[in-house]
């Protein structure tokens, strides 16, 4: 039987980023920088699909995060979380037809990514005059739900 989402050790959090360098997280930025409502829905809908299909309990995902786990928990005691900053293309049928993103450092995990972010279509076009790419943050934190199942388990 397969573990649960829950008890994975990191859980992925994104945000979305319009334009070329500038990150947003709250509607108040993306307003101030004049962005267009549709585009800032939409956006968001891309990153909760990402985040669902990286938390998805199949095999590519838990391969996935038992990679990052293993570098995470190997990495020195200073050493931030990993972050990853993906350009996404968003095809008119809302299949996402490309994504790009620097090398993890493993082949089958950046092929497992790959496979993640581009084999469930987003729900509805994006707006006809949206920028593309669109920028996604991944950021990978702890997962509160994980401690129990992994305290037990070291007993």
């Amino acid at each position: 039987m397969k573990p649960n989402t829950g008890g994975k050790l990191f859980r992925w959090t994104g945000a979305i980023a319009l334009g070329c360098t500038l990150f947003w997280s709250t509607l108040a930025v993306a307003q101030s920088l004049d962005v267009p409502q549709p585009w800032i829905d939409y956006a968001q809908r891309v990153g909760r699909q990402f985040q669902t299909s990286l938390e998805a309990n199949d095999d590519a995902a838990n391969q996935f995060h038992q990679f990052l786990e293993d570098r995470v928990l190997n990495a020195k005691a200073d050493a931030p979380p990993p972050a990853l900053v993906v350009r996404a293309w968003i095809g008119a049928d809302g299949a996402v037809t490309k994504v790009q993103f620097d090398s993890l450092g493993d082949p089958q995990a950046d092929a497992t990514l790959q496979q993640l972010l581009t084999v469930h279509p987003i729900s509805g076009a994006p707006p006809v005059d949206m920028r593309q790419p669109l920028r996604v943050r991944l950021r990978l934190t702890a997962n509160p739900d994980a401690g129990q199942g992994a305290q037990g388990a070291g007993r």
